[in-house]
């Protein structure tokens, strides 16, 4: 039957798709460049998804011209009336959702891998970063040389986040005011901030270099303006300037600073 035909042709596609996604051959990139840890499995997620929507839409608007031919007006022709067809429908129907079913599936290892907090690695064997966003700037402070938040030697940079290369990375997010959204382009990691609450994100750059931060929730008239840059270096090169930093520019008592004052341990 037509019907066993199409879908039994859609599931040889789907699963040529995955093993082409797994095989390490990439398409000509439409993605800034990756320099994660994690940022692979993203991209594959991607054109996946890309290659199961182009199909569709080539075969949709081939159909459609195909009909708009076959079916045209004619000298003599007759129309005719049909109640369609059962199976048809329920095929079209079918389809999309065992697609959305398996690319629920196939997503589950790289989604839980990025969010789930059982994956996140421990505090202690990563650098951790508070960040605070308001319209329209990113503050990150740093626990400075100690280590530890709420000393003496913390200090903040105000649009402009640095972290060591080949380390994990743990971002703990606060917004002070509307929501807005953290976004590594590069690193693939994007996170909406929720007034009221503290969310933990990780991530892990492989390549040393400078890459954009930006907001990725429009939160005002100037959305467009709330940027920093991501500095990544050597794990040398980071550990001198997180010292020189804790000693020529700390907060001195975190607790009275303007900003840090509304800062909340909540999840």
């Amino acid at each position: 039957k037509p019907g066993a035909v199409v879908i039994g042709f859609l599931v040889l596609l789907i699963g040529e798709i995955i093993i082409l996604a797994n095989s390490g051959i990439r398409l000509p990139s439409v993605l800034p460049e990756a320099v994660s840890s994690y940022a692979a499995d993203v991209d594959n997620l991607f054109y996946v998804i890309l290659a199961i929507v182009a199909f569709f839409f080539f075969l949709t608007e081939g159909l459609l011209v195909y009909f708009i031919v076959k079916y045209r007006a004619r000298e003599g022709g007759r129309s005719k009336h049909t109640h369609g067809s059962h199976v048809l429908e329920l095929t079209w129907t079918f389809i999309p959702g065992l697609i959305l079913f398996a690319l629920a599936v196939f997503q589950t290892g790289t989604w839980g891998m990025i969010k789930f907090k059982g994956k996140m690695p421990a505090e202690a064997d990563a650098e951790v970063i508070q960040v605070f966003a308001r319209q329209f700037e990113w503050h990150f402070r740093y626990a400075g040389p100690d280590g530890e938040f709420g000393t003496p030697d913390d200090f903040v940079k105000r649009n402009e986040m640095r972290v060591p290369v080949d380390r994990e990375v743990i971002v703990r997010l606060q917004t002070r005011d509307v929501l807005h959204s953290f976004w590594l382009p590069n690193a693939r990691l994007k996170q909406d901030l929720l007034p009221g609450r503290t969310i933990s994100q990780w991530f892990k750059i492989t390549k040393a270099g400078r890459y954009p931060v930006v907001c990725a929730e429009l939160c005002g008239n100037g959305h467009t303006t709330m940027q920093a840059t991501l500095i990544a270096e050597s794990a040398a090169d980071y550990g001198k300037w997180v010292e020189d930093q804790g000693k020529s520019n700390p907060l001195g008592d975190p607790t009275q600073d303007d900003m840090w004052k509304y800062w909340r341990e909540t999840q």
